[in-house]
């Protein structure tokens, strides 16, 4: 039986965090009112705030292109600017900072 270390730090799969954006994506352009007790309003920031995350980790994956990451920290700027311009928040962290893989 091999044992799982709690502390190790595992890479998500590339493919998996791109479905799960997209599937964030989805849910911010159509909130689909009436599925969960918080409105869009409420739901809408913390969306928001997930993908620009997702898009960041997905800019700086070590197992996709450079030329991938390029479009990433675009995506991500777009997003970025979104949420701090809709709900007022503090800026998220610097595109250059490299973020932890596990999540």
């Amino acid at each position: 039986m091999m044992e799982f270390d709690a502390e190790e730090r595992q890479t998500p799969c590339p493919l998996g965090l791109i479905a799960a954006t997209v599937a964030l994506m989805t849910r911010y352009a159509d909130p689909a009112p009436g599925q969960t007790a918080s409105g869009p309003c409420d739901v809408h920031p913390l969306l928001a705030k997930k993908i620009a995350a997702n898009l960041l980790f997905l800019q700086h994956h070590p197992e996709l292109p450079s030329h991938f990451a390029q479009v990433m920290a675009q995506a991500r700027a777009q997003w970025c600017g979104m949420v701090e311009h809709n709900a007022g928040s503090a800026p998220l962290p610097a595109a250059h900072a490299h973020p932890s893989m596990r999540h």
